[in-house]
C-alpha cells in the first residue's frame, strides 16, 4: 500500500505545486498526512534530509520498497520440462 501511496505523491507533484512547496518548506509531513502511509512510514520519510525532490523522491522510494513485505511468486516449471526429463534421466543413470 505504501508504494501506491508513494506513486500517488510523486504524481501529485507533478502537477499540484503545493506539494513541492511543502517539500521545500519543510512541511512535507502535511502532504503525507493526506496519503495512506502508516504513521512509522510517514516519520520515516518525514524525517529523510535532501537537497531536492527528486534526492526526496528516490529516498523515499528506497525506503517504502525495503518496508513493503515481498510479492509471492509462483514458479512453475517450464513446458520445456517435460521434454529435458528424458535426457536427463539417461545422464543420471550413466553417472
Amino acid at each position: 500500500m505504501s508504494m501506491q501511496a508513494l506513486n500517488r505523491l510523486v504524481a501529485r507533484s507533478i502537477i499540484d505545486p503545493t506539494v513541492l512547496q511543502a517539500f521545500g518548506a519543510g512541511r512535507i509531513g502535511d502532504v503525507l498526512a493526506d496519503l495512506k502511509f502508516s504513521p512509522e512510514m510517514r516519520r520515516s520519510l518525514s524525517g529523510l534530509q535532501s537537497e531536492s525532490w527528486c534526492e526526496f523522491a528516490v529516498q523515499a522510494y528506497r525506503i517504502v520498497q525495503a518496508a513493503e513485505e515481498p510479492v509471492v511468486r509462483i514458479q512453475l516449471p517450464s513446458p520445456m520440462e517435460g521434454l529435458l526429463n528424458e535426457g536427463r534421466a539417461d545422464q543420471e543413470q550413466v553417472a
